[in-house]
């Protein structure tokens, strides 16, 4: 698996991210490159009357480097959308790559004072998320990181580990 930076998004915290987690990416994941450019903002993907963007033009853009790795993992630090939904924390395509959006996962998007312990704690469940879909999970209605998030809350809440059920799916 690859892991793509959109041009803004703060490299140290996907270096973070993968050296936290190193255990968890090797059980799933045959190797991890953290790739070293970042990639550029999709053009056509920003909506001005939303002022956000469009989630599907970042997958395309992970699928034009999809001959580096089997899947990739693109963060961006941008609000992203996706049809019929007010805002999104990620998305991903069964078996394919996986997007994770950044702002709205921090405290001060909403007003708030800055935490960057519940940030990452947030980013992490939200990577383990969206990297699940690309495994073949589906949401799930036990306590797991598979959960869907709705809100914020509904993130906070969940943990970022999967439940027996989804961890036998994944054997």
């Amino acid at each position: 698996m690859c892991i793509f930076c959109f041009e803004g998004t703060p490299r140290e915290l996907v270096d973070r991210l993968v050296d936290t987690n190193q255990d968890w990416f090797k059980r799933h994941f045959t190797e991890v490159l953290i790739h070293s450019e970042d990639l550029a903002v999709p053009e056509w993907s920003f909506v001005a009357n939303r002022q956000q963007y469009k989630a599907r033009f970042f997958l395309q853009a992970l699928e034009d480097h999809a001959y580096l790795s089997n899947h990739a993992l693109g963060v961006v630090d941008l609000d992203l959308f996706v049809p019929d939904l007010n805002f999104i924390f990620g998305s991903a395509q069964f078996g394919g790559n996986a997007i994770v959006a950044l702002p709205r996962l921090r405290q001060s998007f909403y007003g708030l004072p800055n935490d960057d312990t519940i940030f990452f704690q947030r980013t992490v469940k939200e990577v383990f998320h969206e990297l699940g879909h690309v495994m073949g999970l589906r949401h799930c209605t036990n306590y797991c990181v598979m959960q869907f998030s709705n809100s914020l809350a509904d993130t906070d809440h969940k943990p970022d580990t999967y439940c027996k059920d989804c961890i036998r799916r994944l054997e």
